[in-house]
């Protein structure tokens, strides 16, 4: 360290300098992408075993009488506590202390529901059945537990949703973003948050896939055809209960693996340096994670730097220990309050948060993760024509085959309840619509997204896939109403918008949002603010939740919903307008070239004197491109000999990403 300059302000400069000299770590990449895989993947699964769970156990009478809602909403409240708490400790503990145990968390949570049973089961004299334990409680409770994990880990692993319904929105992953945006290199922040942010699709993809893979085998091993009804012998249930287990429980495995990538992590440069204020310690941190992941003499300064702390053992703890440390996180909330007073700081958040609750609302309506949307859209694939003349159904006195009056969920593992329709077909169609209509489109949005991300300005993308949800919301709503569902090229048209609907979704609002909301806010309140802006957006789903399921099943319905969230949808398009900038035009290589033609100012020295320019940001409460409202002007981008580009180069320029500490500078 005695090679370096030991102003504040110039060792932040440099622990900057070592970060941007990494450029795009693989490391670092995997850590955060297999977390985000293993929490999505736990939501995304329930939706594949929601049939099988239903038909095992009909969810008659439990909780209320609506076990799924309750369910619902209680892994919602957990999720948006995991935000807010986590996001919050995160700003006051460090990020690394939290990150890996809600990966901990899940993998508890995702046991005790694989175990959860109804106990002992007898059966009186005049054939009822009574339980020593209700296995939808015990649902209940691991599913809070999950959505507080998943809403640590994924305070937008985002954002997506659910539990025995709606899960796609549930993953905002405050730690996740946070901990990827503040160790990335600047100009690979937008691809690497983007990248990880692309999990989503994946694992909603590998959810559907274990699915269909379990069902085979499963239904192999017991000899079950695929068109057997329960006949009373219970084989259908006996593997409709096992695929549900077996397709939860492969959740341990990346979540498992995730927990042991993490402790190759430390704790980021910038809590040290800016909430610690130990920005000693930032340096070494930084030097000694690109030191082992950048090749040799790919990063000189960081292996200096590391050469000469050899001998240094401090570890997480000494820093965070000092007085200074304690006395920055006793004066964090006043100075969160005084931050707040400011106007323009308290609208990004306010506008962020709104944002967030936007999507959410606009992807319920959608509500193309759920199985009985999916079949309102899906031509007929549950009707009885699809099964063979061999099919065969034997009338029993067994209470768990015969469809009670007094009980109208008995039949709601169904799609389509007045279909006949066995559980293999039903959970097989349920995959094959879910793979064709959604799937495809979400993961090519998120592929777009990785190779554009940097060639246009993530607030004007955001308002402008916000207006086109808000086109395609209106045209397929209307498709709905007007061809009441009927099979035809109408439905099948409304199949391909809502496909275009999910690349839109996955291209702008369901992605951007996530990656927008972790570079926006100052590192000192960054966990925190993105944690309530979150937070924010699982309330909106836990009121728009029950409206949804109370009206999921009634004609038209799906048609309205669509219909009414359009002008929802512009709403989000006119406040995404008004996000401060992320990036700006790159015309530095240019001038550099100008000025060194001219015998002036080189592009190293005009690098330098940038860094030195952002260090004074870091020392106001407010800079350019920071919380006081305006956006920096955009300079015209001239080619050689100073002639004006044409408008394709202006088009498909890239754009020059802005530091963090630019775009958000702490306060003095």
């Amino acid at each position: 360290l005695k090679a370096i300059p030991h102003t504040c302000v110039q060792r932040t400069i440099r622990m900057i300098k070592i970060i941007d000299n990494g450029g795009f770590s693989k490391r670092l990449f995997f850590v955060g992408a297999s977390g985000f895989l293993a929490s999505s993947y736990s939501l995304f699964a329930t939706n594949v075993i929601k049939p099988a769970l239903f038909y095992t156990y009909p969810p008659c009478g439990r909780l209320s009488s609506n076990a799924g809602m309750v369910i619902d909403e209680l892994t919602l409240i957990g999720s948006f506590l995991g935000m807010l708490l986590a996001g919050h400790f995160a700003d006051l503990w460090g990020r690394k202390k939290l990150y890996g145990f809600e990966l901990a968390l899940l993998i508890i949570a995702t046991l005790g529901m694989v175990q959860a049973s109804e106990g002992f089961r007898a059966q009186h004299p005049d054939g009822t059945h009574e339980s020593t334990m209700d296995i939808y409680s015990w649902l209940a409770w691991w599913r809070f537990a999950l959505g507080v994990g998943i809403g640590a880990e994924a305070c937008g692993l985002s954002l997506s949703v659910l539990p025995l319904t709606y899960t796609n929105h549930l993953t905002q992953s405050p730690l996740v973003a946070i901990i990827t945006a503040e160790w990335v290199a600047t100009k690979s922040r937008g691809r690497m948050l983007a990248s990880v942010f692309a999990m989503q699709p994946v694992a909603r993809l590998l959810a559907f896939g274990v699915g269909l893979a379990a069902l085979e085998i499963v239904s192999a091993h017991f000899g079950m055809p695929p068109d057997e009804l329960d006949n009373g012998d219970f084989k259908t249930k006996l593997v409709a209960d096992q695929v549900w287990r077996w397709v939860t429980g492969i959740a341990i495995i990346p979540a498992a693996f995730a927990v042991g990538l993490r402790f190759t992590i430390p704790e980021t440069p910038r809590y040290y340096a800016d909430i610690l204020k130990d920005v000693a310690m930032a340096i070494r941190k930084a030097a000694k994670l690109y030191t082992e992941t950048t090749p040799p003499q790919g990063n000189t300064e960081a292996e200096q730097l590391a050469a000469n702390d050899n001998n240094n053992n401090d570890d997480d703890s000494r820093s965070q220990i000092s007085a200074d440390s304690t006395a920055a996180v006793q004066g964090w909330y006043t100075g969160a309050w005084h931050y707040l007073q400011h106007p323009p700081a308290r609208n990004r958040l306010l506008r962020v948060s709104t944002l967030m609750a936007l999507v959410d609302i606009g992807w319920y309506s959608l509500s193309m993760d759920s199985p009985s949307a999916l079949s309102s859209s899906w031509n007929d694939p549950l009707s009885s024509s699809s099964f063979s003349s061999t099919t065969t159904a034997t009338t029993t006195t067994n209470p768990y085959t015969l469809a009670d009056a007094s009980c109208p969920q008995f039949l709601s593992w169904r799609t389509d309840p007045s279909a006949s329709t066995s559980i293999y077909r039903e959970l097989q169609s349920n995959a094959t619509a879910y793979m064709l209509i959604v799937s495809i489109g979400a993961i090519l949005g998120n592929i777009a997204l990785v190779l554009l991300i940097d060639r246009f300005h993530r607030r004007k993308l955001l308002a402008l896939t916000f207006s086109m949800l808000a086109l395609l919301f209106a045209v397929s709503g209307t498709t709905v109403l007007a061809t009441n569902r009927a099979p035809g090229p109408a439905l099948i048209a409304t199949d391909v918008v809502f496909g275009i609907m999910h690349f839109f979704f996955s291209f702008g609002p369901k992605t951007l949002i996530l990656v927008v909301a972790a570079e926006i806010f100052p590192t000192v309140y960054r966990g925190t603010f993105y944690g309530i802006a979150a937070g924010m957006g699982k309330v909106g789903a836990i009121i728009i939740r029950p409206i949804i399921g109370r009206t999921g099943r009634l004609p038209m319905a799906l048609g309205i919903r669509l219909v009414v969230v359009a002008p929802v949808m512009l709403l989000g398009a006119w406040l995404a307008w008004g996000l401060p900038e992320v990036q700006r035009i790159a015309v530095k290589a240019e001038e550099g070239r100008r000025n060194e033609e001219e015998g002036g100012t080189t592009g190293d020295e005009m690098s330098d004197l940038e860094g030195v320019e952002r260090a004074s940001l870091r020392e106001g409460v407010f800079g350019r491109g920071g919380d006081d409202g305006r956006r920096e002007k955009q300079p015209r981008v001239f080619g050689s000999g100073g002639r004006k580009t044409g408008w394709w180069t202006r088009f498909w320029r890239e754009l020059e990403t802005m530091t963090l500490e630019e775009v958000a500078p702490n306060p003095a």
